[in-house]
């Protein structure tokens, strides 16, 4: 057996693929749909695209979509729920600046309002429709079902052993090439080398999102992408965190959730749901179960 890599850039990041099989034929093939399917997926749902599916239900407040659409909004829905609404898509961090693209450094504050009342979204089959002042913005559960979805698909295809990272939002499908379970680094936030720490898994989700990468100044005031639904206040204990399921949907979505909620909240939160995570807080320590 031997292990095939494959890199390329989308969603403003590189993606990466890994498959573990005897020889590379047609992979190329495969990778190249793979792309396909990742550039069909940021035109649906990218809120910095104006003819994305997205924008244009934020912008018109009705819009047919796809299955997948729906399936991320029932989703989204069920963690709102079992999050107490410390996960919503709803919240708006054009709010905080956060209204172009992280790269074009262009960080500039909308007075926009905010309607944060999630069970307010509905649907009739696939017409989804939104209130006035909701803007929605899935990524924070979008990447990650991505990852799982391009996964699914090279199972179908025969290469059942294979990883797929967004960018920190990972699928590993089965083994590794030595057969044993994927070791998966987890990056320092303090940019160090060495990672934070390595976890093995199998047929999981790994989600890894923090605070230290995308964040930026406003009006003075340092901020981040993760803003908490019921406070100003802007988390800086947790600084990354990372979230192992087996409920495939989920830890993406939860990771944001948990930054949110602040450290001691998050712990309990992950305990009393049986959650397994890996926070790394602002003084070095770690906190795991």
């Amino acid at each position: 057996m031997k292990k095939f890599e494959y890199t390329y850039k989308a969603l403003a990041t590189i993606c990466s693929i890994t498959i573990i099989r005897e020889n590379d034929v047609w992979l190329n093939k495969i990778i190249n749909h793979c792309y396909d399917i990742t550039t069909r997926f940021e035109n649906e749902f990218s809120r910095f695209k104006s003819d994305s599916t997205l924008s244009k239900l934020n912008t018109n407040k009705k819009q047919e979509v796809s299955d997948d659409f729906l399936t991320l909004i029932y989703k989204s829905r069920d963690i709102y729920k079992m999050t107490q609404g410390y996960f919503n898509p709803l919240i708006d961090v054009r709010k905080i600046g956060y209204s172009h693209s992280f790269t074009d450094g262009n960080f500039e504050v909308l007075d926009v309002q905010e309607d944060l009342n999630f069970d307010n979204v509905k649907n009739y089959w696939s017409l989804l429709e939104i209130d006035t002042n909701m803007n929605i913005d899935l990524w924070s559960i979008a990447k990650w079902y991505l990852a799982e979805k391009i996964s699914r698909y090279l199972v179908e295809k025969g290469y059942k052993n294979n990883l797929c990272n967004m960018w920190g939002d990972i699928y590993a499908s089965w083994h590794n090439l030595e057969w044993k379970k994927w070791q998966i680094a987890i990056t320092s936030p303090f940019w160090v080398i060495e990672p934070a720490a390595v976890v093995e898994v199998s047929n999981n989700s790994v989600s890894t999102s923090g605070t230290y990468l995308r964040n930026w100044e406003v009006w003075g005031k340092k901020v981040h992408h993760i803003r908490n639904p019921y406070s100003d206040e802007v988390e800086s204990e947790l600084v990354s965190v990372t979230i192992i399921s087996n409920t495939w949907y989920m830890s993406d979505a939860l990771a944001t959730a948990v930054i949110a909620m602040g450290r001691q909240k998050a712990i309990d939160f992950c305990e009393k749901n049986n959650i397994k995570y890996l926070f790394v807080i602002s003084n070095g320590d770690i906190v795991q179960n």
